[in-house]
């Protein structure tokens, strides 16, 4: 599998590039091997998200010649538009409102990955962060720790069973109190109780909290590792991150 790994200086952190992969972001490697496990005869696909799931679902919708519903928020359907979502996108007001139109579709015969409360989806990260925990060592020996944003979860646990075992540290991010970020959420004002995709793993899983004057993920994250004594050992994982050279 190939990972598109760099560092932006010789003593800097090592980034993962997902905004290299087909959908612009890493929920693609998560997506693809979600729907290797849902059978045939779907008639579309269809999420809660106004960010990386729905681009990444999109990419995926093209490659099966599904059609793809998104339903977020005003934000979401402007970011989703500005990055060329190609499928249809719909304002809802509030996560019970979405719920309802989701399942909805769900009963009508689209697969919905349920991506806030399906533990399924950790067990498919953890299976490409395996490969890239394997390609990290070999490649960038000195890496000790990785951060990644805290939107879902699926992403983060996933990666703290894949690195943890082999002496990494796992960090996740969250945007600070009263900002916001594009799939980041904070998990004590933004969660669904005991059915939340993440509960299970509160206690065992790291959270932190960005610096304030970020709107950007990707500054968020390099911020807080250029912070460390040692960002050379850090792991950045830009979930629709593009470098900014060739």
């Amino acid at each position: 599998m190939y990972f598109p790994l760099s560092r932006l200086s010789p003593e800097g952190p090592v980034v993962l590039w997902g905004g290299e992969l087909p959908s612009g972001g890493l929920k693609y490697l998560t997506f693809s091997r979600y729907l290797e496990t849902v059978p045939e005869g779907a008639c579309g696909l269809v999420e809660l998200s106004g960010s990386s799931s729905s681009l990444a679902l999109d990419a995926l919708g093209r490659e099966r010649g599904l059609p793809v519903l998104a339903l977020t928020d005003t934000a979401g359907a402007a970011y989703l538009r500005d990055q060329g979502f190609g499928g249809e996108v719909r304002t809802v007001r509030r996560l019970s409102e979405a719920w309802e139109v989701a399942l909805g579709y769900e009963r009508q015969g689209w697969c919905w990955p349920r991506q806030l409360s399906n533990g399924a989806l950790v067990g498919c990260v953890e299976g490409w962060a395996g490969e890239l925990r394997d390609f990290v060592r070999d490649a960038f020996p000195s890496v000790r720790r990785v951060v990644c944003g805290f939107g879902t979860g699926a992403t983060l646990v996933g990666l703290h069973r894949a690195f943890t075992p082999e002496g990494y540290e796992v960090v996740g991010l969250q945007p600070a109190k009263g900002s916001s970020l594009p799939g980041w959420r904070r998990w004590q004002e933004q969660n669904l109780g005991k059915e939340d995709l993440f509960h299970p793993h509160r206690e065992e899983v790291v959270l932190e909290t960005a610096a304030p004057k970020h709107s950007d993920s990707l500054a968020a994250l390099l911020t807080y590792a250029r912070a460390e004594t040692h960002p050379e050992e850090m792991l950045v994982i830009g979930h629709n991150a593009r470098p900014p050279f060739g």
